[in-house]
C-alpha cells in the first residue's frame, strides 16, 4: 500500500510538471502576440488540464487494477451513447472562438484608442469608446457560442433587454451629460485654457471663466473671481456658449450720466472721444463712439463704446478713471465689459 501511494503521488507530480512545461512554452509564444497578459495567463491554464485528467484517470488503477477496467467500460458506454466527434468538435470550436474573440476584442479596443488619439480626443473618452467596442465584441462571441451548442438565445436577449431599459431609465440624466460630453470633445467648440461664457437660466448673465478641464460628465471652469465651477455637460450643450478666445478684439460699453448743466452738445462728446483715443490700449479701428442714449428730466446719459484687445481688461478701468477725472460729478457704469468678467 505505501508503494501504491508513492506511485499515485509521483504520477500526479509528473502530470503537473508536464502541464507546467507545456504552459510555459505556450505562454512564451502568446506573449509575443497582441493578447493582454491576463488573457495569456488564462489560456496558459489549458495545457495543464490534459496531463492532470490523464493522471486522474490512471491514479485509481494504480490503487486497484480492477478500477481501470471499470473506468474503461464506462468510457466505452459514453462513447457509444454520444456523438463523441461532434462533442469534441464543438468543444474545440468553442475554445477557438473564445480565444480569438477575446483577442479580436482587445485588438479593436487598442486600435480604437490609438485611432482616436490622432484626433486629440481626451484619453478618458478614448478609453471609454475602446471598452464599448470590446464589450460589443464579447457579446457577439457569447451569442456565437450559444448558437454552436444550439442553446436558445431568447431568454438571454429578453433579460439583457429588460436590464438595459431599466438601467437606461435609472441613469438618463448621466447619459445626457455623457452624450453631451461626446459632442463637446468631438466638435471642440472650445479647448482647455479658453475663456468662455456659459449661459445659465438660474444665473443671470451666465458664468465666465477659463476652461480647466472637459470631462465625460462635466466641464470645469475657473471663474475670474477664483472659484472653480463644475457645470454638467448637458447644460453646456443646451445653453449658449460664447468663446472669447475666437476674437482678437472685444467691444466695451460705458454709460455716463450727468446733469443737463454739465453737458455741452459741441464740446462734451469731443472731449470724451479725445480722452479715450489717447489711451494706448484702446484700438484705433473700429473707432470709439459717443452718442446720447437717454434724456431723463434734468439728467443726460451718454453711451461710450470702444474696442480693446482680447484680455486687456485693465483698459476698461483706465477708461473709467480717465472719464472720472474729466467729469468728477458724473456717474459711470460698465454695460459691456468686453466679455472678460
Amino acid at each position: 500500500m505505501p508503494l501504491r501511494i508513492v506511485l499515485i503521488v509521483l504520477t500526479a507530480v509528473a502530470a503537473l510538471a508536464i502541464g507546467l512545461i507545456l504552459r510555459r512554452l505556450l505562454v512564451r509564444r502568446l506573449e509575443k502576440t497582441v493578447l493582454d497578459e491576463w488573457l495569456v495567463q488564462v489560456i496558459g491554464i489549458i495545457p495543464i488540464l490534459p496531463p492532470l485528467i490523464i493522471a486522474a484517470f490512471f491514479a485509481p488503477a494504480i490503487w486497484d487494477s480492477a478500477i481501470l477496467a471499470s473506468e474503461w467500460v464506462t468510457v466505452q458506454r459514453f462513447l457509444q451513447s454520444h456523438d463523441t466527434l461532434g462533442f469534441a468538435g464543438g468543444f474545440v470550436e468553442t475554445l477557438l472562438i473564445i480565444v480569438l474573440g477575446l483577442g479580436i476584442a482587445r485588438t479593436i479596443m487598442k486600435f480604437t484608442i490609438r485611432g482616436l488619439g490622432e484626433s486629440r480626443i481626451d484619453i478618458n473618452i478614448r478609453t471609454l469608446m475602446g471598452r464599448i467596442f470590446y464589450i460589443i465584441t464579447v457579446i457577439i462571441v457569447i451569442f456565437w457560442v450559444l448558437s454552436i451548442w444550439q442553446i436558445s438565445i431568447g431568454l438571454p436577449v429578453a433579460v439583457l433587454g429588460t436590464l438595459t431599459v431599466a438601467f437606461t431609465f435609472a441613469i438618463q440624466d448621466i447619459l445626457k451629460d455623457l452624450f453631451a460630453g461626446f459632442y463637446i470633445l468631438l466638435e471642440r467648440p472650445f479647448h482647455i485654457g479658453d475663456i468662455i461664457n456659459i449661459g445659465d437660466p438660474n444665473h443671470p448673465g451666465g458664468r465666465t471663466g477659463h476652461v480647466e478641464n472637459v470631462e465625460i460628465r462635466a466641464t470645469k471652469l475657473r471663474l475670474t473671481s477664483g472659484e472653480q465651477v463644475t457645470i454638467p455637460n448637458s447644460l453646456v450643450f443646451g445653453g449658449i456658449v460664447v468663446n472669447n478666445v475666437y476674437y482678437g478684439d472685444r467691444r466695451s460699453t460705458i454709460t455716463m450720466t450727468m446733469t443737463q448743466d454739465e453737458y455741452n452738445k459741441e464740446e462734451t462728446s469731443e472731449k470724451i472721444l479725445k480722452a479715450v483715443k489717447e489711451i494706448e490700449t484702446v484700438m484705433v479701428k473700429p473707432e470709439p463712439a459717443v452718442f446720447l442714449s437717454a434724456y431723463t428730466g434734468p439728467q443726460i446719459t451718454l453711451t461710450i463704446r470702444f474696442w480693446i484687445a482680447n484680455g486687456q481688461i485693465a483698459t476698461v478701468s483706465e477708461v473709467m478713471y480717465t472719464l472720472r477725472t474729466l467729469f468728477p460729478t458724473s456717474d459711470l457704469t460698465v454695460v459691456e465689459s468686453a466679455g472678460n468678467e
